[in-house]
């Protein structure tokens, strides 16, 4: 159940970028679409290892953790980690398929 949060949690942090947020001269805004989520794809595919590695570790110290109340953080500091670890993969990912972000 935690590694389908995961999943979910950090599929949804990466949709917070969008293709709109990219932009390539002579590109079609379904060609941009396509791109970004070929690229989304990618990092997620990358990112997976990690984002067990990181449900394991909250399954096997969630007790402990919360115990001392720092649960919400440990969550907290995976997720962030997940999302800035998966947006720098589809940045790059992006500007080597031509784009530029901001368009």
């Amino acid at each position: 159940m935690l590694r389908i949060a995961s999943l979910v949690l950090l599929l949804a942090l990466a949709a917070c970028d969008g293709p709109g947020q990219w932009s390539k001269p002579a590109t079609t805004r379904e060609k941009a679409a396509q791109d970004y989520s070929e690229c989304r794809h990618a990092a997620e595919v990358a990112n997976r290892r990690d984002s067990d590695i990181d449900t394991d570790i909250l399954a096997s110290r969630g007790t402990d953790w919360e115990r001392l109340g720092v649960l919400s953080t440990k969550r907290d500091q995976f997720a962030d980690s997940n999302r800035a670890r998966s947006g720098d993969m589809v940045s790059r990912c992006m500007i080597a398929k031509g784009y530029s972000q901001g368009g």
